[in-house]
């Protein structure tokens, strides 16, 4: 990471308008903090395969109970078009009900994904907006496609020049690309060009987590910091919301400073509980101060979001910043809206930060306090020497309080007439060149613990490699019978007969298959190997039978056809064993390389590189041994590729061309007519059966969105007997 950080920016030096600190002033204006936000999910038929939970319904129900009262919401789906499901609305508890409802329409069904129409829509709706804030969130797992590519062209074309205008209105577009199927360099122009945030999901489970960041992007709340399974809260938080990750068939638990255990099924008068299969969001009202903790089954964006009097401030805002630029990171406290100056208050507290670049690299540095007008703004000057996503981690900590809050932007190239950066330095230093102290036997015990998981996963993963290999060798020495011993095998009188070399010496087949096609394949005569013969051969034969031999023939081909398939299918999970291991082989490579990285840079930058020789090298080993690993898995996997092609085109020959003339003619006789209008009966049954099933499913979603909305309306009406509004 490339970040330079001083306690206070040069004088005279030249920052960007919006990191000039404006505390001072804007901490005394009234402002309008309610924003006007306008979400267009993705309703392409693709989000079957990619999102089958629906885990983007949940993130989106997430989001909107994250804002305020004073925020206005609209929800959009697009597809082949855009279809507004409910309008900018205010984010009150009595329109929740209507929120929720809309969400639920959202499908996975349309041919097509018209980015441009949907932002086009959406743009139209937040014009009659007159708030400040406003907002074009868009969520796609994948690109603009209009199916045909001359309107993709112009389409795409159009979205350019509207993103000018877009941001000429005060408009600023979120986006987020869910997958590796969708246009990730598209989204994030239209964000940047319009001065909004992108954001990548790479899984559907993390889903709520990119809705949570740009809800943090937008409204900047208060934190608490989270250690281990505990957080405090202070006598100043009216209220928490808890967003928990957790793996899916897991349970939340929370208990509160008496011990008392909170949980989802009796969680309490003044707890709210919303839950769905990887988050939590616990919303405690007037929360009992002192020490919390919640049981966690993931340490991944778990978050503690308060309502307080004394918050955190900063006002950098900013999205995005160009190489070389240099950021002003302020922060400041207030209480009840006033900024605090006492001394005596100040005294007992510490303002840091937390610089995470985009290798995943860090460092907590202290801001500096300043003087005069600025009593009370602590801050710290960034030059950003490399390109990528940052988070500013701001924290404060008491002896009975801590608030945190994080900010990210993007570092992006200057646009060619920009100036290159003059520095291009690989850590982060402090101007004052303080020594930040680690010790170094606690990195070694981490490096060591590493060292032990990946070892423990190198032996599970080779131990499943030895298994899979035992099967493999089995089966392919089973198979290396030449053709020609096969062909001049005894025909057996009444054997099976297959079209061509449906197996093949180098066919990847089990000791049980090989029993399996001996049983469907022949009478157990002498245990002798069916006779293969070819296509002209299988023709001969048919002509020596008459038709009701025909017909068995042919249903004992498609019997071994429908076998061959079973076996490519259990194939494919071996195959699919074979990628996934090779997969979080690599990934375990990535994962060693970076901590070799980061422990080399922190034995260097302290001097104790000595210290570090052996375990590096060791890692080092380890990272040598998962490179022949992964190599063994990768050809592995390919061997298997190959012999799925070679078998798909085998039957696909065996039922086209001449067998297909063959079949066609026997096709005609009384029995097989007999026996394909009893197919055809059973299909029909079939059919009628599935329509049945799928009439039944769209009655329970209905019954399930009636509960839903009556649910939410008890809800309400149990909360307005409790709290009656004033």
């Amino acid at each position: 990471m490339s970040v330079i950080s001083s306690a206070e920016p040069e004088r005279g030096a030249k920052v960007a308008p919006s990191e000039a600190n404006t505390a001072s002033t804007e901490s005394r204006q009234p402002q309008d903090t309610g924003a006007d936000i306008v979400l267009l999910m993705d309703s392409s038929g693709s989000m079957k395969k990619t999102d089958p939970n629906n885990y983007r319904k949940d993130a989106a129900r997430l989001f909107i109970s994250l804002l305020g009262a004073d925020d206005r919401v609209g929800v959009m789906s697009f597809g082949d078009s855009a279809k507004t499901l409910i309008t900018l609305t205010q984010n009150s508890g009595k329109n929740r009900a209507d929120f929720i409802k809309a969400i639920g329409k959202i499908t996975s069904r349309e041919l097509t994904t018209d980015i441009t129409g949907a932002v086009k829509q959406g743009v139209s709706e937040l014009a009659t907006s007159k708030r400040k804030n406003r907002y074009l969130i868009i969520m796609s797992d994948g690109k603009l496609d209009l199916g045909d590519s001359e309107k993709e062209k112009a389409s795409l074309a159009e979205l350019m020049r509207l993103l000018p205008e877009i941001k000429g209105m005060g408009i600023k577009l979120f986006s987020i690309a869910f997958s590796e199927l969708s246009d990730k360099e598209m989204l994030s122009d239209m964000a940047e060009k319009t001065g909004g945030f992108f954001r990548y999901a790479a899984a559907d489970k993390d889903i709520h987590l990119m809705f949570a960041s740009l809800f943090e992007k937008i409204k900047s709340p208060d934190s608490v910091a989270l250690e281990g399974d505990s957080f405090n809260i202070d006598k100043d938080v009216k209220e928490a919301v808890l967003l928990i990750t957790k793996k899916p068939g897991t349970a939340t638990l929370l208990f509160d400073p008496t011990g008392t255990k909170i949980a989802q099924g009796n969680p309490g008068r003044n707890v709210q509980w919303y839950s769905s299969n990887v988050f939590d969001m616990i919303t405690v009202q007037e929360p009992v101060a002192g020490k919390w903790k919640v049981q966690l089954s993931s340490q991944e964006g778990n978050k503690i979001f308060v309502l307080t009097d004394l918050k955190l401030k900063s006002s950098f805002d900013r999205n995005t910043l160009n190489i070389g630029d240099k950021a002003v990171i302020d922060a400041w406290l207030e209480k009840e809206d006033k900024r605090i100056t006492d001394n005596g208050i100040l005294s007992q507290i510490v303002f840091s930060a937390e610089i995470i670049g985009p290798d995943g690299r860090g460092l907590k540095i202290p801001l500096s306090a300043r003087e005069g007008a600025d009593a009370g703004v602590y801050s710290t000057s960034l030059n950003i020497n490399q390109g990528g996503n940052y988070t500013v981690r701001l924290s404060v900590e008491g002896k009975t309080f801590n608030r945190t809050k994080d900010i990210l932007f993007k570092a992006v190239e200057p646009m060619p007439s920009a100036e290159p950066a003059s520095q291009t330095h690989e850590t982060i230093k402090h101007s004052d060149e303080a020594e930040y102290i680690v010790d170094w036997r606690i990195v070694a015990l981490i490096l060591a613990a590493v060292t032990i998981l990946l070892m423990a996963v190198l032996i599970y993963l080779l131990l499943t490699a030895r298994k899979y290999r035992k099967l493999y060798d089995s089966s392919h020495s089973k198979a290396s019978i030449s053709q020609d011993e096969v062909t001049a095998a005894k025909p057996i009188p009444n054997a099976e007969v297959v079209a061509g070399d449906v197996t093949t010496s180098q066919d990847i087949t089990s000791e049980n298959q090989d029993r399996d096609i001996a049983t469907e394949t022949a009478p157990a005569a002498n245990n002798e190997m069916p006779p293969v013969l070819s296509a002209s051969e299988v023709s001969t034969e048919i002509d020596k039978e008459g038709p009701q031999a025909d017909l068995s023939r042919i249903e004992r081909l498609l019997d071994i056809i429908e076998f061959q398939k079973n076996k490519i299918a259990e194939l494919m999970f071996v195959k699919d064993t074979f990628e996934n291991a090779r997969i979080r082989l690599s990934a375990l490579q990535a994962r060693n390389r970076l901590m070799q990285d980061k422990a080399r840079s922190i034995a260097e930058s302290h001097g104790i590189a000595k210290e570090f020789d052996e375990p590096l090298a060791a890692l080092e080993d380890d990272a040598s041994e998962l490179v022949s690993y992964i190599l063994v898995f990768e050809k592995e996997e390919n061997r298997l590729s190959e012999k799925f092609q070679q078998w798909e085109d085998e039957l696909s020959r065996l039922m086209s061309g001449e067998d297909n003339i063959k079949f066609a003619r026997m096709a005609d006789s009384p029995e097989a007519s007999a026996r394909i209008a009893e197919l055809e009966v059973k299909l029909k049954e079939t059919e009628e059966q599935l329509a049945a099933k799928v009439r039944q499913l769209q009655d329970l979603e209905k019954q399930h969105e009636d509960i839903e909305k009556e649910y939410m309306i008890l809800y309400q009406q149990s909360q307005k007997q409790q709290q009656p509004e004033v």
